[in-house]
């Protein structure tokens, strides 16, 4: 290992130490977790929601700000959890598998003001963990986002060299997880990718509403937003990916995911 890379990572796991231990834990009137499949919008729905004053963040996902929670990519399953799915999962009654008063020192320590109304967190296997967060952060709420399985099945291939099997079955058991979860919890939203980006100042203002936050006139017109490490305004992507695959992909992606692209309104009947 590069040395310079090695001390950064024990310099951070001190901080991490020391936050766990030491860090003040902080009362924002809510905790606010965006939850969804890999490649499905999270980070710009994410993004667009930490530019609001009110609202803090963390400076990543909030599974790299803390020693608490497993990372997919440590056990070989980076853009996959779903496919080992117990090993992510805790719910109410989890004892031993994480310490929530450490997890929330060390989040807040690193939340970008301390005085936020809105603590906001993105960690894309927190969709195993929806009634644990639910029990252990105060007034907490659930904003779910879903985006065409053919679409994110080809982007999880793309970018991590999954077969295509893997990244629907990822897109299948992850959001029945999260579909699942979300109605057992008092305050939680679910809204599709393609209706956010279709029509972005409708569904930012239905979720301002839903988080008790003022509306925010104009606040997407004209903004650029990194979307896959392009500066874009937000627009549909869908074309490009689904253009990427076959009659025999989409095919494979249906073996592994037909019941919940049927149900969600994206099974391809031609």
């Amino acid at each position: 290992m590069n040395p310079g890379k090695w001390l950064r990572q024990q310099v951070d796991r001190g901080r991490l130490a020391w936050a766990g231990r030491f860090g003040e834990i902080r009362q924002p009137e809510k905790w606010v977790f965006i939850l969804g499949c890999y490649n499905s919008g999270t980070t710009l729905l994410h993004d667009v929601l930490a530019s609001l004053p009110q609202v803090a963040h963390l400076p990543r996902e909030g599974q790299y700000c803390t020693d608490q929670l497993l990372v997919p990519s440590t056990v070989g399953l980076a853009r996959a959890w779903a496919l080992r799915p117990e090993l992510f999962t805790l719910d109410d009654t989890a004892k031993g598998a994480a310490d929530a008063n450490r997890l929330q020192r060390q989040w807040c320590s690193m939340m970008s003001a301390a005085d936020g109304k809105i603590y906001l967190e993105k960690s894309i296997p927190n969709a195993a963990r929806i009634p644990w967060l639910d029990a252990n952060f105060p007034n907490a709420c659930f904003i779910g986002i879903v985006r065409n399985g053919y679409v994110v099945a080809e982007g999880i291939r793309r970018k991590a060299g999954r077969p295509l099997a893997q990244g629907a079955r990822q897109w299948a058991v992850a959001n029945k997880i999260m579909l699942r979860d979300l109605e057992s919890v008092a305050r939680a939203r679910v809204i599709s990718y393609e209706d956010f980006t279709q029509s972005p100042e409708h569904v930012i203002g239905e979720l301002l509403e839903f988080l008790g936050l003022p509306p925010s006139q104009n606040m997407m017109q004209g903004s650029e937003w990194a979307i896959h490490g392009v500066k874009s305004s937000i627009r549909n992507m869908n074309h490009a990916s689904l253009q990427r695959l076959s009659t025999q992909d989409k095919t494979i992606i249906e073996g592994e995911a037909a019941a919940l692209l049927g149900r969600l309104g994206y099974l391809q009947t031609s």
